[in-house]
């Protein structure tokens, strides 16, 4: 059975999770190459369907996402077994949090929606937004002698030195908690984007502009007026000249290199919106792939408590194990866990084959694949085909993903 019947046949025995809807109907597919691969190795991939993809380092060497609908990743998880069973420790989500920033820059002219636009995305996919204005802004009510430099070359319509903005959003990033980032007005010229990337290391994903004629500009800031003291007309304009000399060179030099998004911003807030969900979509598959990736990990090395972290407590399987029945709860699975000897060596290992994403919505996925286990102490490679269905919640303001189903069948 293909991994999309068998996706599809498993959707229709779970009925429990009312909180979201879960079609099975599918969307764009991107087709991989069926070569198993380890952690670490790389990957081939081929495109296929009306898909907008990217290659991202993470499930192995890399994976593909779709803007939408179903997407293909080939990768691997290396490891041990009772693969049969699941999940994710501290040390996982250290590792998350150390992990290199996903940055996309938003640019745009004074006025054109990019606070608003940020924060819906900020409460739709879980990105934390850095606005490099804000920073700026709380630095000069800060008192300091940089805040003081700062408000002068604002009032000037000038640029602010690379170094201070670069280690405001530094000094952010370090002490959020997440990985994803929207970093908004910045870079506003080329040594901006050139001194980001050499000190941080950070390429971004994609950088967003916001495109909005400069007399609908004008007329947006001036009846906003909060009270800014660059909200005034002649202000404004020199802003927007600034912008428009400094900051078209970085979007050009991002759209040579494909990683451009430019956005009509005349549209209402609601369409605008539309037209920016498509490229979001696929850090939740990135996020999904990385959960799933992170939970085998930690069944493979006999790591409970990330098992635990991952694992919704009401999780329901079906397994050769529980002989045709449905268990529901962590306690069957424990059972494995608690069986490992402390400071055995680990003789088994698991190969991921052909693993399949599929985003059902925003807050339902499936990850479906063929996992090849080695045991040293047997002969030959036991295969078999595992679905798990993971749902995306929100808890303390911030999303997180956890596993509500798992399916193994023998391949």
């Amino acid at each position: 059975m293909g991994s999309r019947s068998r996706s599809r046949s498993i959707l229709r025995s779970l009925s429990q999770y009312g909180s979201s809807t879960v079609s099975a109907s599918g969307g764009n597919v991107i087709r991989v190459k069926e070569n198993p691969t380890r952690v670490g190795s790389s990957i081939s991939v081929t495109v296929s369907e009306e898909s907008v993809a990217r290659k991202v380092g993470q499930w192995g060497a890399g994976c593909l996402f779709a803007a939408a609908g179903l997407v293909g990743l080939s990768g691997a998880a290396g490891g041990n077994v009772h693969a049969e069973s699941e999940e994710k420790s501290e040390e996982a989500i250290e590792k998350a949090a150390t992990s290199k920033p996903r940055v996309v820059f938003v640019l745009g002219g004074p006025g054109s929606g990019k606070g608003t636009q940020c924060a819906k995305l900020v409460d739709q996919f879980g990105f934390v937004h850095l606005s490099a204005g804000d920073l700026l802004r709380a630095e000069v009510k800060s008192g300091s002698p940089d805040g003081m430099m700062i408000q002068n070359m604002i009032k000037e319509g000038k640029i602010v030195p690379s170094s201070v903005t670069i280690n405001l959003l530094k000094k952010a990033m370090a002490a959020s908690s997440t990985d994803k980032f929207l970093i908004d007005g910045f870079p506003r010229n080329e040594e901006n984007r050139a001194d980001f990337e050499k000190i941080t290391g950070i390429t971004p994903e994609f950088i967003l502009y916001f495109e909005c004629p400069e007399k609908e500009l004008e007329r947006r800031l001036l009846r906003r007026n909060e009270g800014r003291v660059d909200d005034n007309i002649e202000t404004i304009r020199k802003r927007f000249k600034v912008f428009i000399e400094s900051s078209l060179p970085v979007i050009d030099h991002y759209e040579k290199i494909g990683k451009a998004r430019k956005i009509d911003a005349t549209r209402t807030r609601e369409e605008v919106f539309d037209s920016l969900q498509p490229l979001f979509r696929p850090f939740l598959v990135d996020d999904l792939q990385k959960v799933t990736e992170d939970l085998l990990k930690g069944i493979d090395s006999g790591d409970y408590a990330t098992y635990e972290q991952l694992c919704d407590t009401g999780l329901t399987s079906f397994e050769p194990e529980t002989t045709g029945h449905l268990v529901k709860g962590l306690d069957f699975h424990k059972f494995y866990f608690t069986q490992k000897t402390a400071g055995a060596v680990n003789l088994r290992q698991s190969t991921v084959s052909t693993p399949v994403v599929t985003l059902l919505d925003d807050n339902v996925g499936l990850v479906t694949y063929t996992r090849l286990i080695q045991d040293a102490s047997a002969n030959g490679v036991k295969a078999f085909n595992e679905t798990r269905v993971w749902q995306r919640r929100k808890v303390d303001g911030q999303y997180e993903w956890k596993n509500v189903h798992f399916h193994r069948s023998s391949a």
